[in-house]
């Protein structure tokens, strides 16, 4: 019998466990849910990319780092920045691209640059709605690149 009160003992605690990783200590509430799943998901990321990158793409200031690239080529750059911001905001994806400082090498890219892309970043996170607090952190997390991105 005293085996049987262990076991549930053992259960009832490995379910309360799961419970609270699940829901948040009772001392600190609902557990801290990631940027990635405040954002929304895959989903919202993807539809937040693909604006994003068109609007990239279609820009007379910075679309010049885009001139030459076939539609499968922007798919590709699309699925790599959606990989990226999924993986940064702490989603299940996998970066799939090469490092930033070496995919942007070369290019000449200024801080103005830099800034009309980001501009670009802050207009569709305002589109689609995203609260202050988490445009904030990814736009934090994307001006953290600007180092690696901007060589002059």
């Amino acid at each position: 019998m005293s085996m049987n009160i262990v076991s549930l003992a053992r259960a009832s605690l490995l379910g309360l466990a799961l419970l609270l990783l699940a829901n948040g200590s009772p001392a600190g509430g609902q557990a801290q849910r990631t940027l990635y799943e405040r954002l929304g998901g895959y989903n919202a990321i993807s539809a937040v990319v693909d604006d994003f990158a068109d609007r990239v793409f279609a820009d007379p200031k910075v679309g010049k780092f885009f001139v030459g690239m076939g539609t499968d080529t922007r798919e590709m750059f699309k699925q790599k920045n959606k990989n990226l911001v999924c993986a940064v905001t702490e989603g299940p994806c996998k970066v799939i691209s090469r490092p930033t400082k070496t995919a942007h090498a070369g290019l000449g890219i200024t801080d103005a640059d830099f800034n009309v892309v980001a501009g670009h970043l802050s207009a569709v996170l305002d589109k689609y709605k995203v609260p202050a607090v988490e445009k904030k952190e990814l736009m934090d997390i994307i001006g953290s690149l600007r180092k690696d991105i901007v060589e002059r």
